[in-house]
């Protein structure tokens, strides 16, 4: 009878999560039609517009002049958006969904990977579906997914690459130090070198905080992996760069990137240790 009643109990509750998942894209993927919001969403939106209509993967324009504020990855979502739904609101926020989702699945993963390490191999499901829950239902997650906006662009990649560093370090499988670096190339095409300098600087944290020096599969791979990052993101930066030489540097790197962290250029001011103007 034991037997009998437990077994019924597990398909019920494995549908039960199944609904649970097909409401999550749902709710993800709805809503996002309503009109462009606030001065960033209009813009981003309208940059990729103009490379959509110039079949222009490389350059992103506003009003037909040069905009080298942030990287192309949103702009190729939405140009490819664009390509599937036409130009719309839905598209331009239909890859911040994408990647909302991909935020939540990340750290479903992390909680596969705790808890079959936890039981021993044998995974019972129940943590990971709860921490990809509690991730799905975060207000900042599912607003940010309903964006036309890098913040979630940034926030899945970076996601993705400190979950697969966390595996590799508890597991030591190379397939995910390599996810770790291409994670990290995919982040430098989101925003910029934040890309790079987060998740560098979160394991470098980490090490302190355990005391303990990194494992020297590790420390090998810093030269192999970071260049399998520059790898990643230079499918934009190099083109770029051989396009529009000194003036994507200046513009995209040294005003964009430094002189907003260490001026109030662009108008965000904050004390130094508050990394937004560095990221913004």
């Amino acid at each position: 009878m034991t037997k009998s009643n437990s077994a019924f109990r597990i398909p019920q509750s494995a549908l039960g999560w199944l609904l649970f998942a097909a409401v999550i894209i749902f709710v993800y993927l709805s809503g996002l039609s309503f009109p462009l919001v606030g001065p960033d969403e209009p813009r981003y939106a309208q940059v990729a517009r103009e490379m959509f209509e110039r079949g222009d993967w490389i350059t992103p324009t506003l009003g037909g002049f040069n905009w080298f504020e942030k990287p192309a990855l949103l702009y190729w979502l939405q140009i490819g958006s664009y390509h599937l739904f036409g130009v719309s609101e839905f598209a331009a926020r239909f890859g911040s969904a994408l990647f909302g989702l991909g935020t939540v699945a990340s750290l479903w993963i992390l909680g596969r990977h705790v808890e079959t390490t936890i039981n021993e191999q044998r995974s019972t499901n129940r943590f990971s579906n709860w921490l990809g829950l509690i991730a799905a239902s975060t207000v900042g997650i599912i607003a940010f997914a309903h964006g036309a906006s890098f913040d979630i662009i940034l926030t899945f990649p970076l996601t993705a690459a400190m979950v697969s560093f966390y595996i590799f370090d508890s597991s030591k499988r190379h397939a995910w130090l390599i996810s770790f670096y291409f994670f990290i190339g995919l982040a430098l095409l989101a925003k910029g070198l934040v890309g790079i300098v987060f998740p560098f600087a979160i394991v470098g944290v980490y090490h302190v905080l355990s005391w303990k020096l990194p494992n020297r599969i590790f420390v090998r791979s810093l030269v192999w992996g970071t260049f399998l990052a520059v790898a990643v993101a230079s499918i934009w930066y190099l083109p770029m760069y051989m396009r529009h030489g000194y003036e994507f540097i200046d513009q995209f790197f040294i005003q964009h990137h430094f002189q907003r962290y260490t001026s109030n250029k662009y108008f965000h001011p904050q004390p130094f240790y508050f990394s937004s103007g560095f990221c913004r």
